[in-house]
């Protein structure tokens, strides 16, 4: 009888013994499953401020950082993004060698925007008028801003704001920007064009700081097309061939565009 007690309280013991250490496994388990779950938190908020902290750019899905504080891209929640029926998606890796600046003749980059939309056409970039860029599409994909298919499959575009006319200089005063620079003697093509309107300093740094990180992410040179020291005010055949490497105006690539006459892009990006 007291051998049969012994033995009860044995496999008493016994079961005891292996439900605390299942429960101690479980709690392990469930400790395991805690840990990681805060270590993949920390991982994200440490990304997501990481981003947030350091301005970038974003080159075939890679973030390339730009010296320059005012950036919203495609990806970011606040951002734009243009419709894939605006440009050409390209799977492969695209290598880029020439910068293209077009002027928008939009008040804002917003309204710029919806035209493109509207007339499903693109660029990488919108510049703003308060030197915030905008970048609205992958940099690897291919933008329809040249009116040349050799241009578009080899360069990445920028759309600076500015409406261009005079008559529009009230309308960026009320709307808190200030005037804008008016330029007199702007020459294209061979000719000196009416008075118009230029761009803001803070959109020529925007432009530059762009360059750079261009010039960074796929070596797009800072050059531009020159003869006796003098950038070129005209067509430039490598440009309209999409061989040149570097950066020019929409003029550069045909004589149909007089975007961006009085731009000095030379010395903007000196």
């Amino acid at each position: 009888m007291q051998s049969r007690l012994s033995s009860g309280v044995l496999l008493m013991k016994l079961f005891d013994d292996i439900c605390r250490v299942l429960a101690s496994l479980k709690g392990v388990d469930h400790n395991f499953r805690v840990q990681e779950s805060e270590k993949e938190a920390i991982k994200v908020e440490r990304e997501f401020s990481k981003h947030k902290n350091s301005k970038y750019i974003v080159c075939n899905g890679d973030p390339i950082k730009i010296e320059w504080d005012n950036v919203v891209t495609h990806q970011d929640p606040s951002g734009r993004m243009l419709p894939d029926y605006c440009y050409k998606t390209v799977k492969t890796e695209r290598n880029p060698n020439m910068f293209v600046a077009h002027w928008d003749v939009c008040l804002s980059s917003k309204i710029c925007f919806n035209v493109l939309k509207k007339r499903k056409l693109s660029v990488h970039f919108l510049i703003d008028n308060d030197g915030t860029i905008y970048q609205i599409m992958d940099t690897n994909h291919i933008a329809y801003h040249a009116g040349n298919r050799k241009v578009n499959n080899n360069s990445i575009g920028v759309e600076i704001s500015n409406a261009y006319y005079p008559r529009y200089q009230k309308t960026y005063v009320q709307k808190g920007h200030g005037e804008r620079p008016l330029l007199t003697d702007s020459q294209v093509h061979g000719r000196t064009l009416e008075p118009h309107l230029g761009f803001y300093p803070v959109q020529e740094q925007a432009f530059a700081a762009l360059a750079k990180a261009l010039n960074k992410a796929y070596g797009i040179s800072l050059e531009v097309p020159m003869e006796n020291g003098q950038m070129i005010k005209t067509i430039y055949k490598d440009a309209y061939a999409g061989t040149f490497n570097g950066v020019v105006n929409h003029y550069h690539i045909t004589k149909r565009k007089i975007d961006c006459a009085g731009f000095k892009v030379d010395e903007v990006i000196k």
